[in-house]
């Protein structure tokens, strides 16, 4: 734990975001939460495999303009954050691909059965996770899995979407 922690380093200038010197070949992984802890637990959990590099954001408009600047492969975003809350900064990012690239999205949640998890998988989340019923193992195998499946449901989904029915 503390070889993970020494590797973060805290950008001075925005504050709100973690953040870690990209290497090639890594899974870039974003965890969007304002409650610090959490962010951190699962960012240091995350950071156990070394295959992925992970930063973390605190609220939703911190994650927009980190996701503007360096594309990730995965995104767990928490549904309820100041400023900019997890669906509507799943809805930017799901409507404008070429400005923030096309991460899976994963929803965090303290809630089930929140009418937020239906809207953010009409929406194009690839799921979520209970924050608090989340086992550390559950969570490194949730993400592996996510970050392994390809993307042709959610380009099925976003055709179906988009698409027009004609008698």
């Amino acid at each position: 734990k503390d070889s993970i922690m020494a590797n973060k380093k805290s950008d001075s200038l925005t504050p709100g975001i973690q953040k870690k010197t990209r290497t090639v070949n890594k899974k870039n992984i974003l965890v969007g939460d304002d409650e610090q802890d959490a962010a951190e637990l699962f960012a240091d959990l995350l950071g156990t495999n070394s295959n992925y590099l992970v930063e973390t954001a605190s609220d939703g408009r911190i994650a927009l303009e980190m996701c503007q600047k360096a594309k990730y492969d995965l995104i767990l975003l928490d549904i309820v954050m100041p400023n900019l809350d997890g669906i509507d900064t799943l809805t930017e990012l799901t409507e404008n691909p070429e400005k923030y690239g096309d991460p899976k999205v994963i929803m965090l949640t303290n809630i089930g059965g929140d009418l937020a998890i239906e809207e953010a998988m009409k929406l194009g989340a690839i799921g979520y996770k209970l924050k608090i019923d989340t086992e550390p193992e559950d969570l490194l195998r949730t993400v592996a899995d996510a970050l392994q499946k390809d993307n042709t449901q959610k380009v099925f989904n976003q055709r179906i979407k988009s698409a027009t029915i004609v008698d």
